[in-house]
């Protein structure tokens, strides 16, 4: 038996495949007729994609919205409590400094509280740059 290359074999196949078998008739309009229902099922798709876009994006939004109302809660309750906490170490530990530092007890005070304050916030910046880049990595 002759042996063809894969090209011209898969050439001689497609050419018996025409010579034998003879493409059905398409009736009037076929094409037509065809072109209308793609449309339809396009615009249909579309529309029920286009309305699951806009659900979910509405989703995403409230979610968005629902966690920006906690942080904001959390945040102003973190800043009454350390108010209130830096407030009462000052009137407790006051007395005590001016004893030991004399007159720049408040000075020191207030420092010491600058310093805190900016410690924490450092701390806080640092935590949420290593939750975000976690979350960025795959």
């Amino acid at each position: 038996m002759n042996e063809l290359p894969h090209g011209e074999l898969h050439l001689a196949l497609e050419a018996e495949l025409e010579r034998t078998l003879a493409p059905p008739e398409l009736p009037s309009h076929f094409r037509a007729k065809l072109q209308a229902a793609l449309v339809r099922a396009g615009d249909s798709s579309l529309s029920e994609a286009r309305s699951r876009l806009e659900r979910e994006r509405r989703e995403w939004l409230s979610e968005i919205d629902q966690k920006y109302l906690r942080l904001q809660r959390r945040t102003l309750g973190t800043m009454i409590g350390g108010a209130f906490a830096a407030g009462a170490s000052a009137a407790l530990v006051l007395p005590w400094v001016t004893a030991h530092l004399g007159s720049i007890a408040p000075l020191v005070i207030a420092c010491t509280g600058a310093a805190v304050g900016v410690w924490i916030g450092v701390a806080s910046w640092w935590r949420s740059r290593a939750e975000f880049d976690s979350r960025a990595q795959p």
